[in-house]
């Protein structure tokens, strides 16, 4: 039996937050059947009617879902992936939450000593605040050549992909780069842009990413609220290493062969 205080706290928010912990340490993951309103009240030694309560608070904040004919079960993360290979977002095929950004910082500045990839003694920089159904997401502060400025504006960028503003305003496509992930407290300035507490986790994904001719278009940094977001990565084992690398060859040629025939058309 897991027995509940005699703290101040309602004994139905005691055994929410009982049920919840088992939820945040994975000891009840997604597709789990939840334990029956006859089992929780048992294993607490409380009345159905604090366990109803409980659960109705989990189910509220999409935690369990009732599935008839079962009961409840442990719901589906709705979170945002990110591939880590990738740029952009890709949503969770059962959210139906618009990307939104809005942009709070543009402002041509002297360039940061560490800035080694983008040339010129003044850079572009950037900050921008990433929401996806109305919840903030992220925090994005990216440097760009001071040149971009001439083709972007500030206007230009609310609701909008950088990158695909890059290749449609100066023919420039992202094809890669070098990204990092590492987890990092919010301080107080990122606390406000995210909405989450002071020291609260994020996911931190820094890069540079360049185009066709291997030339830096931008370096950035990207804070993710650690609630809401989850990074992808797909592990090759070393002896899948050279058959991944022909298939990638192979794949690369396709596509160079159908990008010719394609201008081909055009001429």
């Amino acid at each position: 039996m897991t027995a509940v205080s005699e703290r101040p706290a309602p004994l139905h928010a005691q055994v929410e937050s009982a049920l919840r912990e088992r939820l945040d340490s994975r000891d009840l993951r997604p597709g789990d059947l939840f334990p029956s309103e006859a089992a929780l009240q048992a294993e607490f030694d409380v009345s159905r009617s604090v366990v109803r309560q409980a659960l109705a608070t989990l189910e509220a904040e999409g935690l369990i879902r009732k599935v008839r004919g079962k009961g409840s079960v442990v719901a589906e993360h709705r979170e945002v992936h990110r591939d880590v290979r990738r740029s952009g977002l890709r949503l969770e095929a059962d959210s139906d939450g618009r990307v939104t950004t809005r942009v709070d910082a543009y402002d041509v500045v002297p360039r940061p000593d560490h800035l080694v990839s983008i040339p010129g003694d003044r850079v572009l920089q950037l900050g921008r605040v990433r929401s996806v159904g109305g919840v903030v997401l992220s925090y994005i502060r990216t440097w760009l050549p001071a040149d971009v400025a001439d083709v972007i504006s500030r206007d230009d960028l609310t609701d909008a992909s950088l990158h695909q503003l890059l290749a449609d305003r100066l023919g420039r496509h992202v094809v890669g780069g070098h990204n990092q992930v590492r987890a990092v407290p919010a301080t107080t300035s990122l606390a406000d842009r995210l909405g989450v507490a002071v020291g609260a986790p994020l996911l931190l994904l820094e890069g540079r990413s360049v185009d066709l001719d291997g030339v830096a278009l931008e370096e950035f940094s990207t804070w993710h609220r650690g609630d809401l977001a989850a990074f992808d990565v797909e592990a090759v084992p070393p002896s899948a290493r050279d058959d991944a690398s022909h298939e990638r060859i192979e794949r690369l040629t396709r596509t160079a062969r159908e990008l010719l025939a394609e201008l081909e058309t055009l001429r």
